[in-house]
């Protein structure tokens, strides 16, 4: 008997452990949006594209946020960067890793697009407020 309720409580603590490990997941992957910061390994892992992993930090100020805009059909991945208006470093990057500059956009910003048709890149610059905003548009 004694046996059996220890068998029993092994496996109730695996299946305890297991999920108080996998539910920040799950929630995630439910969520319709996110705000975060790369102290936030956890959200930063799961939510950040690597062009945006690796984007060059042009200033000690930044933050991370995620869209699920319209259902499964657009996700908007972003980092803002806090005080300050430059942006040579950024567009080197992109154009380093095979983005392209486009002429026209639908934004107040550059428009970048790369060789997946369905992921293009924006950077938009608020001079006013010294904020440089860098989304990533990913059209599954």
């Amino acid at each position: 008997m004694k046996t059996s309720a220890s068998v029993t409580l092994a496996i109730l603590a695996v299946i305890t452990v297991g999920a108080v490990y996998v539910w920040p997941y799950v929630k995630m992957d439910f969520t319709e949006s996110a705000s975060y910061t790369e102290q936030d390994k956890r959200e930063c892992e799961f939510f950040t594209p690597d062009i945006l992993k690796n984007m060059p930090r042009v200033s000690a100020h930044y933050h991370f946020g995620y869209s699920n805009v319209s259902g499964p059909d657009l996700l908007i991945y972003e980092v803002t960067f806090s005080g300050t208006t430059h942006t040579n470093r950024i567009n080197h990057y992109l154009q380093k890793n095979g983005f392209r500059r486009l002429g026209s956009c639908d934004i107040d910003g550059e428009c970048w697009q790369g060789d997946d048709p369905g992921m293009s890149v924006s950077v938009s610059i608020d001079a006013k407020s010294e904020i440089v905003i860098v989304s990533v548009m990913d059209k599954t």
